[in-house]
């Protein structure tokens, strides 16, 4: 019945355009003809009719290639500034402290910690080299039980929030943040599922670590991309950023003040 309802609401629309495709000619024609009725001249008339004719094919290159793809490409602009609102609360509410959490254990992270202090002068190189590392970089994550333990806390507090992005529409412009949430979701769910983090076998600990070294992965890449986007178009959040880098040694909220 639903298929059925569909096919008629197509039909309807096809009939309402072919009418209105009619009732155009149907005005051409009638103002063709007052137009012969008042001068009398048949060729004056053929004469535009033909000049308009071959003016056609720019008016489409000018509507069609020009026109709309200027209001494509602010729609898309418009869809990303939402986008990236999504991915700044996420940073905000748990990316960066998980990114912390995670980096804390990374017993590889010193071999490329200095590529990842960003500065206030970094150019669009400079991100585009930092994406390339971090693509190819592969982290050894090596968990404590206590470690886990506050993984799980900060996952299970920010659960909601993060079921609410995903229901965000603007996340289907943006695949790799949908997997990034996926993954997360799943190292949640595999920390949750088990009753004591304290005593898990070694074969269990690194199935937990093969799952963290995932969204460990997609989260730095994420990170690094949206980072670049802050210092591109908004400086102010980039700069806080910046301060309080979730793979850094230290944390500077306060200019002029190192915090440990």
């Amino acid at each position: 019945m639903k298929g059925d309802d569909m096919r008629k609401g197509r039909n309807r629309i096809d009939r309402q355009e072919l009418t209105f495709i009619l009732l155009l000619i149907l005005i051409s024609a009638v103002l063709y003809m007052v137009h012969f009725l008042i001068f009398r001249n048949a060729e004056h008339i053929g004469l535009f009719a033909l000049g308009d004719l071959a003016f056609v094919p720019i008016e489409v290159i000018f509507v069609s290639l020009i026109f709309h793809r200027a209001l494509e490409s602010s729609e898309r602009r418009k869809k990303l500034s939402k986008l990236y609102m999504v991915i700044e609360l996420f940073f905000s509410e748990v990316g960066a402290e998980l990114l912390r959490l995670f980096s804390a254990n990374d017993t590889r992270l010193s071999e490329i910690q200095q590529d990842l202090n960003i500065t206030d002068d970094w150019k669009d190189k400079d991100f585009k080299r930092l994406m390339r590392i971090k693509e190819c970089y592969q982290p050894d994550i090596v968990f404590e039980c206590g470690n886990m333990q506050r993984i799980l806390t900060l996952l299970t507090e920010n659960r909601g929030n993060m079921v609410r992005m995903l229901e965000n529409p603007a996340l289907l412009e943006h695949e790799t943040f949908t997997e990034l949430l996926m993954a997360v979701f799943h190292l949640c769910e595999e920390l949750s599922l088990r009753d004591d983090l304290t005593c898990l076998p070694d074969e269990d600990m690194a199935h937990i670590a093969k799952d963290a070294k995932r969204a460990y992965i997609l989260l730095g890449i994420e990170w690094v991309d949206y980072i670049a986007h802050m210092h591109n178009h908004y400086p102010y959040l980039f700069s806080l950023a910046i301060r309080v880098n979730p793979f850094g040694k230290t944390r500077r909220v306060v200019f002029g003040e190192d915090k440990e």
